[in-house]
């Protein structure tokens, strides 16, 4: 009887929480389906607001208005307050995502550049159409298909350049040096792009490759250029980060796939709320030996793809990262096609590395917008052998070596296309390499050069003494003190931008000597030259050279009750 009594009572208590259960359940999805509707009348009536102001602009405006130019503005004003990784795409600009995204389009393989509305060749692609042709760096190109390219937008000209595979273009090159004019016909063709553009020996125990970009091609090229460096009996490699902006997740994991063991945590993306969307691991065994020492370089400019390396890498104490903190872009992008023409490229998630680090630096949309605003704080984290890394955004190096201050000179000269200018103007003067290392009037002639076109370095407070000159000046026109206290500043600002030349020499002159390196020898001849008093390299052969210092880095410092018990 107490049996009966106990099933009776059992079944009594499953079939009251099964009630119980189906009645959450239910009361659940109910709130949730509310929720969503909630969430789709309010998409609804903001639409009809939207749409209610875009109608009575087009319609009712003193002038008629260019409608796709109208609503082109529109959008981006719209994407203005979010991340500057969303993005509207029209047509022309999902063609440029498509060569970055393939690592190739359709051309003769120029690199070009418009100097004083004279469009010139920087250089061509190697084994490009445009190379065989006997197009060199320097050359002018006066007409494209019998149309002149003087004061062409770039971009115009870029685009009439390229075109479909096949296809003759028509360039009409006058040579520099002797002035001759000719007209060279080439037939386009796939081009390339190499995100590697230079890798070889740093020394006889160390090799060195730079990647620039994350493509399609990136990961082969990465392995070539593995096999050339190991063949060539390289016992440590040094990857260089630096300045990468990033580019394809898929060719990031490809990479670390050649480095990483099989079957590790590489990159997590984590949507709204923290909900886990993609967990990548590493597929194959690891191509190149783990007796290979890594050292990977990152600065400023190292971002996304170039970042999820660095860090991986880092968390899984496979390689020494040094340089300086990286950007901390770490969203993630898809594109959703709007129709034939257009495009949304839209964040939706974020990356996160092994050791639970997001990338993302913290502040990167209007914070008014959200109404989610439970953020978690990242704070300290710990690699796989338990070192503490930083999860403030970015990459923290493991060697910090930062630039010797800033050259606002020789940045200007750059932005102004000065020294592959004075490289055109004086190549002739030279027969090799040797002679302009041993020319004792270079930088005479730099100088020079630069004084005659006005190139000058940026003094802090410039550009608010000139908004003061205007402001000031409007009121009082002739007030002869306000004349001479801006004359007085003037003063002092030429002298300090004359000074900039002799501060900055080293680096203006090495700038000179990469430009002249590579009209010689291409990006071979640039970063043979460059390494050799390159700070970062330098730390890195360091390290990798002492073996003792490479593996305490990797590991975990003992403390000081750790030592105590071990001397006991």
């Amino acid at each position: 009887m107490e049996r009966n009594a106990g099933k009776i009572w059992i079944m009594s208590w499953i079939k009251k929480t099964s009630i119980i259960v189906l009645t959450i359940t239910v009361f659940s999805l109910g709130v949730l389906r509310s929720q969503q509707l909630d969430v789709y009348r309010e998409i609804a009536r903001s639409q009809q607001q939207i749409m209610t102001v875009y109608k009575y602009l087009i319609t009712e405006y003193v002038h008629e208005l260019d409608v796709p130019t109208l609503t082109t503005k529109i959008i981006n004003s719209m994407l203005e307050n979010f991340d500057p990784y969303t993005e509207y795409y029209e047509e022309k600009d999902l063609e440029d995502l498509a060569i970055k995204t393939d690592g190739e389009f359709s051309g003769v393989g120029l690199q070009i550049y418009m100097y004083e509305d004279q469009l010139t060749v920087v250089g061509p692609i190697e084994g490009s159409p445009a190379s065989r042709a006997g197009i060199f760096t320097g050359d002018e190109i006066m007409n494209i298909d019998g149309q002149p390219t003087k004061g062409l937008e770039l971009k115009d000209a870029t685009n009439k350049i390229r075109g479909n595979q096949g296809t003759d273009v028509i360039l009409t090159i006058r040579k520099p040096i002797t002035g001759e004019t000719e007209d060279y016909i080439i037939t386009r063709d796939i081009i390339t792009i190499k995100d590697i553009p230079y890798y070889g020996m740093a020394n006889p125990e160390v090799g060195y490759l730079r990647i620039t970009n994350f493509s399609n091609n990136t990961p082969d090229e990465t392995k070539d250029a593995f096999l050339s460096l190991m063949g060539e009996g390289a016992d440590n490699i040094i990857i260089d980060l630096r300045d990468n902006p990033g580019g394809l997740l898929s060719s990031s994991l490809d990479i670390l796939d050649l480095i990483l063991p099989k079957d590790l945590d590489m990159v997590s993306t984590k949507g709204r709320k923290g909900k886990n969307l993609k967990n990548y691991k590493s597929l194959n065994n690891a191509f190149l030996p783990s007796s290979i020492d890594i050292a990977v370089l990152i600065n400023g400019g190292s971002a996304s793809a170039s970042e999820i390396v660095a860090g991986v890498l880092q968390d899984h104490d496979r390689a020494v990262v040094l340089g300086d903190q990286s950007f901390g872009k770490g969203l993630v992008q898809t594109v959703i096609g709007i129709n034939q023409e257009t495009a949304l490229k839209i964040t939706n998630s974020k990356y996160y590395i092994p050791s639970g680090r997001s990338i993302q630096k913290r502040k990167f949309i209007d914070e008014d917008l959200i109404a989610d605003s439970d953020v978690i704080v990242d704070s300290l984290f710990q690699t796989m052998s338990g070192r503490p890394v930083l999860g403030d955004g970015g990459i923290s190096p493991d060697i910090v070596v930062k630039d010797e201050g800033s050259y606002p000179l020789a940045a200007s000269i750059l932005r102004n296309g000065g020294y592959f200018r004075f490289v055109q103007q004086f190549s002739d003067q030279y027969e090799s390499m040797d002679e302009v290392m041993t020319d004792t009037n270079l930088m005479n002639n730099f100088k020079n050069f630069i004084d005659e076109n006005d190139i000058k370095g940026y003094v802090d407070g410039e550009d608010d003494l000139e908004k003061a000159k205007e402001k000031l000046s409007e009121k009082n026109k002739d007030n002869i003190f306000l004349r001479n206290a801006f004359s007085v500043i003037d003063s002092q600002i030429d002298k300090k931008q004359s000074e900039m030349f002799e501060n900055e020499n080293d680096v203006i002159r090495r700038m000179i000597l990469g430009e002249f390196a590579f009209y010689y020898d291409g990006n071979n001849g640039k970063y043979d030259l460059y390494l050799k008093d390159d700070k970062v390299v330098i730390k890195a052969l360091e390290v990798l050279m002492d073996d003792a210092r490479y593996s305490s880095l990797l590991t975990v410092p003992e403390q000081p009750d750790q030592v105590t018990a071990s001397k006991s």
